[in-house]
């Protein structure tokens, strides 16, 4: 089973609470740094304890539910709920599921977020599918292009943050939204196409996030690049509404 309970929390109060010491208290912080820098920002309780040299993964779990309470108290948000309607404290933080025998935490989008607003992009991985990141939080060049194939080249983290902030995170294309469709797990899981291709610019520039920069799905980013000239959006979505009319 895959927990994927919405909570009422924004990036915005959740960049509160990290700078909160009554709620986030610097144990729980090297934990939420853990998760964070973790590929994915996914990994489980007696991982986090080892790299801790803490001996046992359950005083991880106790920190996580006082800190969960913490937040739960100081924002009155409902808490994800168990069937017997008690409150699943590590489910305020993450999102998880369960596989032989392990339970992996997976950080919040939003908490995601509020972290990098808060303390800076990391190193962390973070790809999502058919996008390579590159982790350069001081400017936003994009580098140099061997070859561009369907959805996969290099990618700024930072531009493709501001590009959401301002369009969203629903297809420019379709319309289609992950998280609407698949719950928290789905939030800003999009790829950022490039109205320019980076195979036509070979060098180094400076991308502007919202004049270069749209978001779109995988499919309809499989289609603009479809052809060796890609397709503009405009003409994907006239594809959709020829197709939907025929």
């Amino acid at each position: 089973m895959f927990y994927n309970t919405r909570l009422d929390i924004s990036k915005e109060v959740w960049s509160q609470i990290l700078t909160d010491r009554e709620v986030t208290t610097e144990s729980d912080l090297n934990i939420l740094k853990i998760v964070y820098e973790s590929k994915n920002h996914e990994i489980g309780a007696s991982e986090i304890a080892s790299k801790l040299n803490i001996p046992h993964h359950v005083v991880i779990n106790l920190q996580i539910s006082r800190f969960s309470k913490r937040v739960i108290n100081k924002t009155g948000a409902q808490p994800p709920l168990r069937k017997d309607g008690k409150p699943r404290w590590w489910h305020v933080p993450f999102l998880g599921y369960e596989k032989g025998g392990k339970f992996p935490w997976i950080m919040r989008p939003e908490l995601v977020n509020a972290f990098e607003e808060v303390f800076g992009q990391s190193d962390t991985e973070s790809v999502y599918s058919g996008e390579i990141i590159i982790e350069d939080i001081t400017s936003l060049p994009e580098g140099t292009v061997s070859q561009v194939f369907v959805n996969r080249y290099e990618r700024n983290r930072k531009a493709r943050n501001i590009c959401i902030d301002y369009y969203g995170s629903k297809c420019a294309v379709c319309g289609f939204d992950f998280e609407r469709t698949y719950g928290p797990i789905g939030k800003d899981k999009i790829h950022i196409h490039h109205l320019v291709p980076l195979s036509k610019v070979q060098k180094e520039y400076e991308v502007d996030p919202i004049q270069d920069l749209r978001p779109v799905c995988p499919n309809c980013h499989l289609i603009i690049h479809s052809k060796r000239e890609p397709f503009t959006i405009e003409e994907v979505r006239e594809m959709i509404t020829m197709s939907n009319n025929g």
